[in-house]
């Protein structure tokens, strides 16, 4: 009977153990998923870091600029104060120049009638 008995090439399959993949092919599996993994981890970490030191860079630039536009107003208003005081100054200049040509006119005038009184 052994007409009946051909070998055919799936008996072998149901003699051996059943294996979907060797320990090596397991390995090359979980190694891509592993670096995503670590990448990822890298990556979140990287940015976790970069915004912890941008965050306080970021506030001080705030700041500068909320110091900045204060003292830009402080000297838009000295601006205007030293303008304020200089037409002030001209203006003293001028009736300074005034008050000393009429003391040199009064004083003229003072010396000639102290001349008039003396000649009589």
């Amino acid at each position: 009977m052994t007409w009946f008995r051909r070998k055919s090439e799936t008996r072998d399959l149901s003699n051996d153990a059943f294996v979907l993949a060797t320990e090596k092919q397991q390995r090359r599996n979980w190694t891509p998923l592993l670096l995503i993994v670590l990448i990822g981890s890298a990556a979140y970490a990287g940015l976790q870091y970069f915004e912890a030191q941008l965050i306080p860079a970021t506030d001080r630039v705030a700041e500068l600029e909320r110091e900045n536009a204060k003292l830009r107003d402080e000297l838009e208003l000295q601006r205007m104060n030293l303008s304020v005081e200089q037409a002030t100054r001209a203006e003293l200049e001028k009736e300074l120049s005034a008050r000393s040509a009429e003391i040199s006119r009064l004083g003229d005038e003072l010396a000639f009638f102290k001349n008039a009184q003396k000649k009589p």
